[in-house]
């Protein structure tokens, strides 16, 4: 199974090749495309931003089409862990990456993310 990180979900609205052909394969092999309850946070953000209806109505159509997966207890408790984790290490991640990596964990989900950089740092979490 598959999680997408925001950036590719950005990256696929916004038509980018690459990302467009990732999401594709994905869809070919039978998966469903899933997301957290935090990435589609961070894209409402976005469109609140640019105030940009086509991108709102872009963005309506494709959380309609994928599985949300949400912060509960468990995901929190994990995020809450690898964020100390990070802190104590010196090593600290964005909270909201420490949650969409937390959710993924819990929820047994790979990562398919553009920034690999942030997300490596979490050791259980599984990354394409």
């Amino acid at each position: 199974m598959v999680c997408l990180d925001t950036d590719v979900i950005v990256h696929f609205l916004r038509k980018n090749e690459e990302s467009v052909e990732l999401i594709n394969k994905i869809l070919e092999s039978k998966q469903k495309i899933k997301i957290t309850s935090i990435n589609e946070f961070e894209l409402w953000k976005g469109i609140y931003k640019t105030n940009n209806k086509n991108r709102e109505k872009s963005l309506r159509q494709f959380l309609s089409s994928v599985v949300i997966l949400y912060l509960d207890s468990d995901s929190a408790q994990k995020a809450a862990e690898i964020f100390q984790i990070l802190q104590h290490e010196g090593n600290p991640v964005d909270a909201l990456d420490v949650m969409i990596a937390a959710i993924a964990i819990i929820n047994h989900e790979t990562v398919l993310t553009m920034n690999r950089k942030h997300f490596e740092r979490i050791k259980e979490l599984n990354l394409i």
